[in-house]
């Protein structure tokens, strides 16, 4: 007799392309998956993977049956969901954020996860951009907050939010003639990782615009960045919103220049197949938070 837990496993095998992968995603073992695999084979009475030697594939019949199952668990789940609200999401959802909204609206998130979805577990994942890119393909997270698109296959990404750039540094700094970004170049310019859209940007404008070697002190951490420029180390490029306390205790004064870099402009993204309500639902959270973020500010 066919039962979800079968159904579950069969998709989770199908996408993550192991016996073994989706057993970790499932919490159980790898026992236990080939034994729900082989009862859900015998219910149906075909084969649903070819098992070659360290890798798995789907039979022409398991491709056929793959989007009805996908169709029966999404159904399932929005079956509990009507019955019981809240109550039906549980299990463990797995974010992974950039450091900007850890410094923004990462708390007024969780509050709401917390309110709305009182029986999930949260795992929190801060990382780069680029990082966080690759475990969202790789479905080691379930909704992933960063810096732009992810233009990909089964992805769906959303503009959430744009947080304005500005150069600030300590007052440490001699100001004169600093209203000419070129002429940050007489200091580190401190930027974010190498690897990101802002770090490209700043270093095509001085390369362009300055006839004197610029260098850069990049970093993968905001809060790495912000004590290198209150420390008087360089110039910096960083966003108002993450640099409040600086500028309330004036250990950092924003500087009105010639020229800024783009906005940061940041998505949510999350896999749409296989359909999971817990994502869904946690991802339409994170637009309320920004929202009650910025009305807040």
């Amino acid at each position: 007799m066919l039962n979800l837990k079968q159904l579950e496993t069969f998709v989770w095998i199908a996408h993550l392309g192991s016996f073994r992968k989706a057993a970790k995603h499932l919490c159980t073992t790898q026992p236990a998956i080939s034994t729900r695999i082989s009862n859900l084979e015998d219910t149906l009475n075909v084969p649903l993977f070819f098992r070659d030697t360290g890798s798995i594939s789907l039979t022409a019949k398991g491709r056929e049956l793959l989007p009805f199952a996908e169709k029966l668990l999404s159904n399932a789940d929005q079956l509990h969901a009507l019955a019981n609200n809240s109550e039906a999401i549980s299990g463990i959802l797995r974010i992974g954020v950039s450091e900007t909204i850890v410094h923004t609206w990462l708390p007024q998130y969780l509050s709401l996860i917390h309110q709305n979805l009182p029986h999930l577990e949260v795992e929190l994942i801060v990382d780069s951009t680029i990082n966080l890119r690759k475990e969202l393909l790789a479905r080691n997270i379930d909704i992933a907050i960063l810096l732009g698109n992810v233009v990909e296959p089964n992805v769906v990404s959303q503009h959430i939010c744009d947080y304005s750039l500005h150069w600030v540094a300590s007052p440490t700094i001699q100001r004169t003639s600093l209203h000419a970004t070129t002429n940050f170049s007489h200091w580190p310019i401190i930027t974010y990782a190498r690897n990101t859209a802002p770090y490209h940007e700043v270093e095509r404008y001085f390369t362009q615009h300055n006839n004197q070697p610029t260098r850069f002190y990049s970093a993968s951490s905001l809060s790495a960045s912000i004590r290198l420029a209150e420390s008087g180390v360089g110039i910096a490029v960083l966003p108002k919103e993450v640099i409040t306390d600086a500028l309330n205790n004036k250990t950092l004064k924003i500087i009105n220049t010639d020229w800024t870099p783009s906005p940061l402009q940041f998505s949510v993204a999350y896999l749409d197949t296989p359909i999971n309500l817990m994502t869904i639902e946690a991802m339409k959270l994170t637009f309320e938070a920004a929202k009650q973020y910025k009305a807040f500010c």
